[in-house]
């Protein structure tokens, strides 16, 4: 996907900004960072566009159709009312304009894990096809990826039910505590998928591209 310069771009929820850095890097270009917690806000480095702290909630008059391209990555599983967000995040968004979205997926992979870390839910492209009619807009791209990590995250999901729903800290440890070792294998997983699974039937993520 091209990237004009000109382009409004809002990473919302950025956290401490991982997948901003990413973009601004690889296509030379600005992104505000947005996010409701300011400390969180504070931990991103290299800014090329604005920090705001700001609730999407109150849609302010200024940002009314403002952005050309919105992110929304590892945010939507988090919220209880996923609709009227999304109806807000979209009073941001021009016309024509684009809401590039990454979720968890695979409803039956819901596990312990998914508890302790705030997700409410997991997705499926059924999902995806219900919000498009509920928020109006375009279905542009739904693309699942993730596919190779399908076993990991099933032997996760049996080993974690054995861990009482309370114990969030040594469920997040023992669900997806990484190292250099497990992050270069999960690299190369990911190239694999890249070169020989495009397309995939199913994964463990799902990215969608809605159009105003």
């Amino acid at each position: 996907m091209k990237i004009d310069k000109k382009f409004k771009i809002m990473d919302l929820g950025c956290g401490n900004g991982i997948l901003s850095n990413q973009l601004e890097n690889k296509f030379n270009i600005k992104i505000d960072r947005v996010d409701v917690n300011k400390e969180t806000l504070l931990l991103n480095r290299r800014v090329k566009g604005k920090l705001i702290c700001y609730n999407i909630n109150n849609k302010f008059k200024k940002l009314k159709n403002y952005y050309d391209v919105i992110f929304l990555f590892d945010v939507l599983e988090h919220v209880k009312n996923e609709i009227n967000f999304l109806k807000n995040t979209l009073y941001h968004l021009k016309k024509d304009g684009l809401l590039i979205i990454n979720v968890p997926s695979v409803s039956v992979l819901f596990s312990n894990y998914d508890r302790a870390v705030g997700h409410l839910r997991r997705y499926d492209e059924s999902d995806f096809q219900i919000i498009k009619k509920k928020i109006k807009v375009n279905l542009k791209i739904i693309d699942y990826w993730g596919i190779l990590l399908l076993p990991v995250l099933l032997i996760r999901k049996i080993i974690l039910s054995f861990y009482k729903k309370e114990d969030f800290k040594k469920i997040i440890e023992k669900g997806w505590k990484t190292n250099k070792f497990f992050n270069f294998i999960f690299k190369l997983i990911m190239s694999i998928e890249i070169k020989f699974f495009n397309n995939s039937l199913t994964g463990t993520s799902l990215m969608v591209i809605f159009k105003k």
